[in-house]
């Protein structure tokens, strides 16, 4: 019975949730099958249990989590490729369960685990991406989360995967979170853009969102407001600025280098940034303010006075723009030296920036990074040429076109001769 699969147990019999699971023999069975030699099995009892265990409304206890974690950290990848949507559907339940019970770290490595268990290959979504990148989040276990998204993702193949679109967006929704959480916002927001870029005709709830951090980062990483690509769906350039209205006159406070208006703009939409989760974000963009007004000064003086540079970038005092021209000193986002005595900084050109061999190691990986994206975009355009859907729609999109041209064309000679 509890092989027939998930679909035959989301609505269990009353006598078996009020008689108990264990007088049916399931905690046996569980003990009884071994991982990863019974993967499959496992997969389908502990479905059982965690659908009986949501139906009765009990807390499932820490030996359920513990005898899931046990099996998704130990999956037979053969195994679970003949049942991804039962894999994603018992994540999904142990993550729950964990969360209910205030233990997100439990999670995070078998879900990882899990995910990398159900790829075909390593640059496959599955649906388990976006629960593992859950995890790591609530857990504050950001680096963790590389692990998934280290590696660009480019293959969705729901035949073997059962991934979704919802899936694709959430993967990449949560994995900008979890490189803010790294303060890798520049990353972050290619993340984001992937999100609101994606083919749509509706501006989901999960656009909105990302729309919004996409914004924030945009500020943070670039210090402008970020463009919209042109290859973005027409639904979302319309309904974008619309549905973040605090969010766009942030971008334009920003934008007009006035720090007084800024804050502004940040007290009166506080409420709707704390609400959004987005206030931490939106501290880092006035911190984003601060450098940027400090950078225009080193590339316009030579020297400048701590006052004068406190005043511009709106800090309390000389002693606060010593201390944050260390900070950008010490992170390489400026050279200047400092001279207490007189209060003064001297700012330098970045001429020798390239020249070191700190910065040739730093571009040969950039290098080798680009020829494997290269090589990895050849594979895939061949595969898409190769496959018979995509040949097919192609070549009837082009007797289309053919149709349509020549109709045209014999409508105009029609128009000549007559």
């Amino acid at each position: 019975h509890f092989l027939l699969g998930p679909q035959h147990t989301e609505q269990l019999p009353e006598p078996l949730l009020r008689t108990g699971l264990f007088e049916y023999g399931l905690d046996e069975v569980v003990q009884t099958l071994t991982s990863p030699d019974h993967t499959l099995g496992l997969i389908f009892v502990l479905h059982v249990r965690a659908s009986a265990i949501a139906q009765a409304g009990s807390p499932p206890g820490l030996a359920f989590l513990h005898q899931c974690r046990a099996l998704l950290t130990r999956l037979d990848p053969a195994q679970v490729a003949l049942a991804p949507m039962e894999v994603s559907r018992l994540c999904a339940k142990f993550l729950a369960f964990a969360l209910d019970a205030g233990t997100p770290l439990l999670a995070v490595k078998p879900l990882i685990v899990a995910a990398q268990a159900l790829q075909p290959g390593p640059a496959h979504f599955t649906p388990v991406h976006p629960l593992a990148l859950q995890a790591c989040i609530l857990a504050k276990c950001y680096s963790a989360s590389l692990a998934l998204i280290g590696e660009p993702l480019i293959q969705v193949d729901p035949a073997k995967t059962a991934v979704t679109a919802q899936d694709v967006l959430l993967t990449h929704y949560h994995g900008g979170i979890a490189l803010v959480g790294l303060k890798r916002h520049a990353e972050a927001l290619q993340f984001f853009q992937l999100v609101i870029a994606a083919p749509t005709l509706v501006f989901n709830t999960i656009m909105v969102e990302a729309y919004k951090k996409w914004l924030l980062c945009g500020l943070i990483a670039n210090k402008a407001v970020p463009v919209l690509p042109r290859y973005t769906a027409t639904t979302v350039q319309r309904s974008s600025k619309g549905c973040a209205p605090a969010y766009v006159e942030l971008g334009a406070s920003f934008a007009s280098r006035d720090l007084a208006k800024l804050q502004r703009t940040i007290a009166t939409h506080a409420a709707v940034f704390e609400k959004d989760s987005n206030t931490g974000l939106v501290k880092q963009c006035a911190t984003a303010f601060t450098k940027d007004c400090i950078q225009r000064l080193s590339r316009t003086y030579v020297t400048l006075s701590l006052v004068d540079i406190a005043s511009a970038a709106g800090l309390s005092g000389a002693a606060e723009a010593e201390a944050q021209l260390l900070i950008m000193v010490d992170k390489g986002e400026i050279k200047a030296q400092i001279d207490r005595v007189k209060g003064m900084a001297l700012f330098s050109g970045d001429a020798d920036v390239f020249d070191s061999n700190e910065m040739k190691t730093v571009l040969d990986a950039r290098l080798e990074q680009v020829v494997t994206l290269s090589h990895k975009l050849r594979d895939l355009h061949d595969d898409i040429a190769g496959d018979v859907a995509y040949v097919s729609k192609m070549v009837e999109k082009g007797d289309r076109s053919a149709g349509r041209w020549a109709g045209e064309r014999a409508g105009a000679e029609d128009m000549a001769v007559i």
